[in-house]
């Protein structure tokens, strides 16, 4: 999906880190996770799904980058498919990163990593082997090449979004009496699945929704074989990923007749979500569309708490849309928005919400599903 132009960009930015924070190598380790931002570097730099265990970037000023995998299938794999042409077999990926190092002269110096990847056992060796190296982390400066997204990078966040939607419409179609969880999942994965989604993160909750009584809807988790029944209510955090990019759709839909509870903690939260897009441009933070939410939510009685949704891209959560984050908004991040709406009594919660795009002059929706709380 991605052209050499956007290959060469991310590595100048890289190697403009080697040069201004005088280091030797940059050591990048990617494993099959979903996880949070610190996942992501490697797959950032290889454009290379990882589909066991893990894989090694080593990332030198003078040399061309070397991967390591640990099956021959996936060097194969790597070299046909990523942006590394040096790919290379290990069955002990730290020894032959060390041995590597070693063979290019890097003995001393700076060397920088992700230390939220690099376990301890890793690193013991690696200061045994190489003791007059310094290993410095070097996430946080990757994190600020990441979240400048190119056009590029914008237009599979489109695609990706279509795929939730499909998957939605797909679950709609799903969802009867007697179905179970299982059932509902596999239609919203089969439909992205093949499209072209390399991934696929589902989340699914069911039960009764009543005012003032213990909440037996349960925030979405992994599916179960629970049966759908009428009066229930079916919650869906539907996350395709698209060529490595994360995309999020939120929606809970009536089983048989309406609920007229679930119907007002649902408008607090759209009208939560509305007021937020306020703030939703460049220059503004993420923090100021959490304040935004809040103010709206406190003069509905309710109460907001979070997730109130993350930034996303290779890694499904780079950043939390909370108080503490001061990350300005740039145009090319997608955010997902998805407020959590509890009754003023705190015994009941609701969470809705989808993906959108900073644009130079404001924000775009990337779903096109509606915001109305369906019955079916």
């Amino acid at each position: 999906m991605f052209t050499i132009t956007e290959k060469e960009a991310r590595y100048k930015a890289l190697r403009k880190i080697l040069e201004t924070d005088n280091l030797q190598a940059l050591l990048l380790i990617g494993d099959t996770n979903v996880g949070p931002d610190f996942c992501g570097d490697f797959r950032y730099y290889t454009n290379n799904p990882i589909i066991f265990y893990r894989q090694v970037l080593l990332v030198l000023r003078e040399f061309e980058p070397v991967l390591f995998a640990g099956s021959e299938i996936q060097r194969q794999a790597a070299t046909l498919r990523s942006f590394v042409k040096d790919c290379r077999f290990s069955d002990n990926l730290v020894v032959d990163v060390t041995k590597f190092l070693k063979e290019k002269g890097i003995s001393s110096g700076r060397v920088g990593v992700n230390q939220e990847m690099l376990t301890a056992a890793w690193l013991n060796y690696l200061r045994r082997e190489l003791p007059e190296i310094e290993w410095v982390e070097a996430h946080d400066r990757i994190m600020e090449i990441r979240t400048r997204r190119s056009r590029e990078e914008a237009d599979i966040f489109h695609k990706g979004a279509s795929l939730g939607d499909g998957g939605f419409e797909a679950a709609l179609k799903a969802i009867r009496p007697g179905v179970n969880e299982y059932e509902i999942v596999a239609e919203i994965e089969h439909y992205a699945r093949a499209r072209g989604a390399e991934d696929h993160f589902t989340l699914i909750g069911s039960g009764r929704f009543t005012f003032g009584e213990k909440n037996t809807l349960p925030l979405p988790y992994s599916p179960s074989s629970r049966h759908i029944e009428v009066g229930d209510s079916v919650v869906m955090e539907i996350s395709p990923r698209f060529e490595g990019y994360w995309t999020q759709l939120v929606r809970t839909v009536n089983v048989g007749k309406r609920n007229t509870d679930l119907e007002k903690i649902h408008k607090v939260c759209r009208d939560a979500i509305v007021k937020s897009l306020e703030q939703f441009k460049p220059g503004k933070k993420v923090k100021d569309l959490v304040l935004a939410m809040e103010s709206c939510v406190k003069a509905s009685g309710y109460l907001l708490k979070p997730p109130l949704g993350h930034i996303c891209g290779i890694d499904l959560i780079e950043g939390r849309v909370s108080h503490q984050n001061q990350m300005v908004l740039t145009p090319g991040t997608a955010v997902i928005i998805h407020p959590t709406i509890f009754t003023p009594d705190g015994k009941n919660s609701f969470f809705w919400g989808e993906t959108y795009l900073v644009t130079p002059d404001g924000f775009e929706r990337l779903h096109r599903a509606g915001d109305d709380l369906i019955t079916i």
